[in-house]
């Protein structure tokens, strides 16, 4: 059911990837359509959310809720899913950002359902 909920993000246009990682940087599941080094993505999207939790509670603005990082050619987003996972989602160059994470919270809201 959880693969079936992240295939969804497969048919926003641009999106090539979108995985489930746990809070210590395990893969718990991933769709996507190019090839990607996921276990990579998990340990990488875990560390980058650690150090901007970090980051929160030393400028005192709480956890963060969503990572966008934008690259020359495409964009990762992480969003926080529950206290024990998070969801990595990378486009292409052709999906505009704001367009997705306006998207976000109503995928978000089944991945919650399903873990």
């Amino acid at each position: 059911m959880l693969k079936q909920v992240l295939e969804e993000f497969l048919q926003i246009e641009g999106v090539t990837t979108a995985a489930l990682i746990a809070d210590d940087g395990f893969l718990i599941e991933s769709v996507g359509t190019v090839p990607l080094d996921k276990d990579a993505l998990a340990v990488l999207g875990t560390s980058a959310m650690q150090f901007f939790s970090r980051t929160g509670a030393v400028l005192e603005k709480g956890e963060p809720r969503q990572l966008v990082s934008e690259y020359l050619d495409g964009t990762i987003i992480l969003t926080q899913v529950s206290d024990e996972e998070m969801l990595a989602v990378i486009t292409g160059t052709r999906s505009p950002p704001g367009h997705l994470t306006h998207l976000l919270p109503r995928i978000m809201t089944r991945i919650q359902a399903v873990i």
